[in-house]
């Protein structure tokens, strides 16, 4: 049984004296509770908990297991007379009828029971939907009698939402600095600012940065840009924030400067093992760049898919091998721009670290992901997601980008208004829009979506929320 008891004054409090007064006009009756009516541990046992599961059939099935939750911890605050759990107990769990275990000084314990107080015993099968009091009896030498102690009010706190299902919030008077109104936009991640670069309608490109730490957004900035930019290269690397304009790389802080010595980049790709990959569009390849902004030696190119481009707005993840630190993979994921029925799968293209060409995975339905409009792919919670502009689902690959399958559990979009949250579709209109992904640890991991004006709605899985 693991315990965590208050340090605070725990001592004192063990061995003082506790004192109720009343007030019954002018005369005060004074109640002394003992010092030896303390508990000690408290822990619960096995409970009922509800599994909604698919069957391999793509059918929804629920079933109900047994499941032991003796090693919970709970914390014993002396000094309030409390009793909780600081970790909740799954949504699913059913807490009306549990066994609790107790140590207390004295072994004749009560606990209130449809108003009235019943000696309780490790039996006795306890509703800890709401709270419920204990008190420890035991004898007082000073009174010559036995004395109920000090109340204690113990909570069993449960998930009110299932941790794996997303929780949302829109933030719709966060608009972008000036009025704009972008077009065209791609959202970066970095070092707890979310980075919006953009066009408006007449091409002006511009960057707004908004703070976001613990779910909560500030008001958005704005700089502007150099002309001749893209602003879909805009990427994080090396703690800043890099992008492509003329040709050539530059970095975004207190103002914008040209760094490195490369030439011709028409796009950023993604960061793969403290390299910059980069595209030029006029060569067709793909070059690494080091952390000073030098494109690196000609064995480091590698020429792309024939018949594609990746000058336009794509999206790119790089990871490790999970049997090689030392080598690398890129994915990068496209809109298809075909016009036959073949055309209906996103195209991902796929390159390893040393290789010398790049792969397009090639259609095998039902397991591709579909050519949804304006498709975005991000990394969260350690799996690879994509959706496209009408926010139907999500499709999840766990093959780098191979395979895919529709989400049907909890990672899915709104469908309705409810909670305060509508439809993502009814915040987008029909303008722009651009994803980005906060993973800050005990911060909270947030997936952000950021609309043509700056309004924002963010989700995060309940079990990823911010912890105290």
């Amino acid at each position: 049984m693991k315990l965590r008891i208050l340090p605070a004054l725990v001592a004192g409090i063990m061995t003082a004296t506790f004192f109720l007064s009343s007030c019954l006009g002018n005369d005060y009756e004074e109640i002394e509770y003992p010092s030896t009516s303390s508990i000690t541990s408290f822990s619960i046992g096995t409970l009922h908990q509800t599994f909604y599961v698919e069957s391999s059939k793509g059918e929804d099935s629920v079933y109900t297991d047994t499941i032991s939750y003796a090693d919970v911890v709970f914390t014993i605050d002396q000094i309030n007379r409390k009793i909780y759990n600081k970790d909740s107990l799954p949504k699913d769990v059913d807490v009306t009828k549990a066994l609790a275990s107790i140590a207390a000084d004295y072994p004749v314990v009560y606990y209130e029971k449809n108003g009235k107080d019943t000696i309780w015993t490790e039996t006795d099968s306890i509703d800890f939907s709401k709270p419920v009091i204990f008190k420890v009896m035991t004898y007082s030498s000073v009174l010559n009698d036995f004395k109920a102690g000090y109340p204690y009010e113990v909570h069993v706190n449960v998930h009110k939402l299932n941790p794996d299902s997303l929780v949302w919030k829109h933030f719709g008077n966060k608009k972008f600095a000036n009025s704009t109104v972008f077009a065209k936009q791609k959202a970066v991640y970095a070092n707890e600012y979310i980075y919006v670069f953009g066009e408006t309608e007449d091409g002006e490109a511009k960057v707004n940065k908004a703070s976001v730490v613990r779910g909560g957004m500030t008001d958005w900035e704005e700089t502007d840009l150099p002309a001749g930019v893209n602003i879909y290269s805009a990427m994080a690397f090396n703690d800043e924030i890099c992008f492509v304009a003329n040709g050539e790389l530059y970095t975004l802080g207190s103002q914008v400067t040209k760094i490195g010595n490369a030439e011709g980049l028409t796009n950023l790709i993604s960061v793969n093992n403290g390299t910059l990959l980069a595209y030029k569009g006029i060569e067709n390849k793909v070059v690494a760049i080091d952390s000073e902004g030098n494109e690196l030696s000609e064995d480091y190119s590698s020429l792309f898919v024939d018949g594609y481009d990746l000058n336009g707005r794509l999206s790119a993840l790089s990871m490790p091998s999970s049997h090689n630190n030392d080598m690398w993979r890129t994915i990068v994921m496209t809109n298809n721009k075909g016009t036959s029925d073949a055309d209906s799968a996103a195209v991902v293209f796929s390159y390893i670290s040393g290789d010398r060409e790049w792969v397009k995975f090639q259609s095998n339905n039902p397991t591709t992901c579909p050519n949804m409009g304006n498709i975005s792919m991000i990394k969260y919670d350690g799996k690879v997601y994509a959706f496209g502009e009408y926010f139907d689902d999500f499709y999840s690959s766990k093959d780098n980008g191979l395979n895919w399958s529709k989400e049907t559990g909890y990672m899915v979009f709104p469908t309705e208004y409810k909670n305060g949250i509508d439809k993502l579709i009814t915040y987008r209109g029909n303008g722009s829009y651009s994803a980005a992904v906060e993973d800050n640890g005990n911060k909270g991991s947030f997936i952000w979506f950021i609309w043509e004006d700056g309004s924002a709605t963010r989700a995060v899985l309940n079990r990823l929320m911010p912890k105290e």
